[in-house]
């Protein structure tokens, strides 16, 4: 993992919402004075709606985008913790 600023969002069946929340993150990363921002991790808690299909999509539309799975999230995590420690 390349070294800066990563935000890291967990969702829960939030398929009516995830659009206006990402499409808000990203105008802010692209055009706003977030441009240190590398890239948006969402974890999806294991949603029961459509929530991950919408994540999905928008993992094909942007750059900026990564979908994970609760665990994938966990051994990004402990992945930077064993960065920081040697």
């Amino acid at each position: 993992m390349k070294i800066g600023i990563y935000v890291i969002i967990g969702v829960k069946n939030q398929e009516r919402e995830i659009d206006g929340v990402l499409r808000g993150l990203l105008f802010k990363i692209m055009y706003g004075k977030e441009e240190r921002i590398k890239k948006v991790i969402v974890t999806d808690l294991d949603s029961t709606d459509g929530t991950m299909k919408k994540l999905k999509r928008f993992k094909k539309e942007n750059e900026y985008i990564e979908v994970a799975t609760w665990k994938k999230c966990k051994d990004i995590m402990d992945l930077v913790e064993e960065e920081r420690n040697t």
